[in-house]
């Protein structure tokens, strides 16, 4: 299983299902089940289903960065008329007590779990009776 690290913000709004996908600059030929993990703390706060990706505008890119407390922050100009990245999440499930990961950081947007890191998340599944 990977992980995919994302700042808290973002990462928030997916749990909380305001979003559905994440806008990144980069395609992924990853698919399947991933961990959702905050980038500052290498906690998985829950898992999701990558289920494709698509080609997005730049507009889309900032549209969606620009929430929260980045509302009014400018977003990269130099990506402009780029082609960015739309990654579509469904099934995401915020686990209960988030679940800190031992990886060095600066490895880039994706993670590979252990098996035992992976079980140390997956028994909420069982213990809080969430859907995984």
């Amino acid at each position: 299983m990977y992980g995919l690290l994302m700042m808290g913000n973002y990462l928030e709004e997916i749990l909380s299902g305001q979003k559905n996908d994440d806008a990144r600059l980069y395609p992924t030929d990853k698919r399947g089940k991933i961990a959702l993990v905050d980038s500052s703390t290498l906690k998985v706060h829950g898992t999701a289903e990558l289920v494709g990706v698509e080609e997005t505008t730049y507009e889309y890119f900032v549209k969606w960065h620009q929430t929260g407390r980045f509302a009014n922050v400018p977003i990269a100009p130099y990506h402009e008329g780029k082609t960015c990245y739309s990654y579509r999440l469904e099934n995401v499930v915020r686990l209960v007590h988030p679940v800190r990961l031992n990886h060095e950081r600066g490895k880039g947007m994706w993670i590979e779990l252990t098996d035992s890191e992976v079980k140390s998340f997956g028994y909420q599944k069982t213990l809080f009776d969430i859907r995984m």
